[in-house]
């Protein structure tokens, strides 16, 4: 599996460009700078055929309406923040669902807590996590929809995955993996 991530927009967002090293490619949280997205898919002869969403906030989400234009790919996103998103249309999904994209297939794991439909997506060794977990913290709660005892049980489900060698891939801030995040970070500890 190929990941290549690329920082957009004015907070940093972590957008996560995914593939099986063929042609295609799924696109994780397109926060902002669409264009910058669209033009590293053609430098690197990429089809993006499916955005995944891991929450509705605006900064990952920012560049979805004209990235799903340009490439006509599907976007996925947990239903509980399906009306955060702009203009486009979308596919909800659920714990358990498959997705598959960029020669790949993903897993959806429904965490809410920093919003009510926040998803992480699962693949291989790898987790994205949106701003469910980051390394040593975990995402704020104060937001509308944000609920700390929600997340709780959101990063409690993530510690008792049963992999024990994930890459952790957040929505912010550099990756970890499940294994640092289940010894050192407070928010997780058993």
């Amino acid at each position: 599996m190929k990941i290549e991530t690329l920082v957009v927009g004015p907070i940093f967002t972590n957008c996560y460009i995914v593939s099986d090293g063929g042609a295609k490619c799924a696109v994780v949280d397109p926060g902002d700078e669409p264009s910058k997205i669209a033009r590293r898919l053609e430098e690197e002869g990429l089809v993006c055929d499916g955005i995944l969403i891991t929450h509705g906030h605006h900064d990952h989400i920012g560049g979805l309406a004209a990235l799903a234009e340009a490439t006509g790919a599907p976007v996925y996103v947990g239903a509980g923040d399906l009306e955060r998103l702009p203009e486009c249309s979308a596919k909800t999904v659920s714990e358990g669902d498959k997705i598959s994209a960029g020669g790949l297939e993903f897993s959806v794991i429904e965490t809410p807590g920093h919003t009510p439909g926040g998803v992480c997506f699962l693949c291989e060794d790898a987790l994205f996590s949106g701003d469910t977990l980051f390394c040593d913290s975990v995402g704020r709660t104060d937001l509308p929809g944000g609920d700390f005892s929600v997340l709780r049980r959101s990063l409690i489900k993530l510690r008792d995955l049963p992999e024990s060698d994930l890459k952790v891939y957040p929505g912010h801030m550099e990756p970890t993996t499940l294994a640092h995040e289940r010894d050192y970070n407070p928010f997780i500890v058993r």
